[in-house]
């Protein structure tokens, strides 16, 4: 398996937009990381004060870097079971054609991938109120 980390990120809260609130980026290399904070800090600097309540990234990595992406983001799959080869054939196969479907002709896989905003803890309080 690559060098993938689960990440975090401290971005504005969704509601009130002053408090930073820590957010979930996903499993990524530490370049794959930089690439995201720098796509986000951009978008933060465009948006303003308008909010969506997420961010739409590009994931740009190698085909292995792809499998290991798709298989800890969403198929949920460890690092244990990756390493110990432990997934279904069926997965490998969905997979393997999500690599193919995002190939670039400069042999990269680019894949979209979103980033939901939270409500920081005075603004969640007040929802459940």
């Amino acid at each position: 398996m690559t060098n993938f980390q689960f990440y975090t990120y401290e971005l504005p809260c969704f509601n009130c937009h002053t408090q930073k609130v820590k957010i979930d980026l996903g499993w990524l290399t530490p370049s794959m990381k930089a690439d995201v904070t720098d796509q986000i800090e951009v978008m933060l600097k465009q948006r303003g004060s308008v909010y969506e309540p997420y961010f739409t990234v590009e994931i740009i990595c190698s085909e292995d870097e792809a499998k290991d992406f798709l298989l800890l983001n969403y198929y949920d799959h460890t690092e244990s079971e990756i390493n110990h080869g432990n997934i279904k054939s069926t997965v490998i196969t969905d997979i393997e054609d999500q690599i193919s479907e995002h190939m670039t002709a400069e042999g990269v896989v680019v894949f979209s991938h979103e980033i939901e905003l939270q409500n920081c803890n005075d603004c969640f309080q007040e929802n459940d109120e």
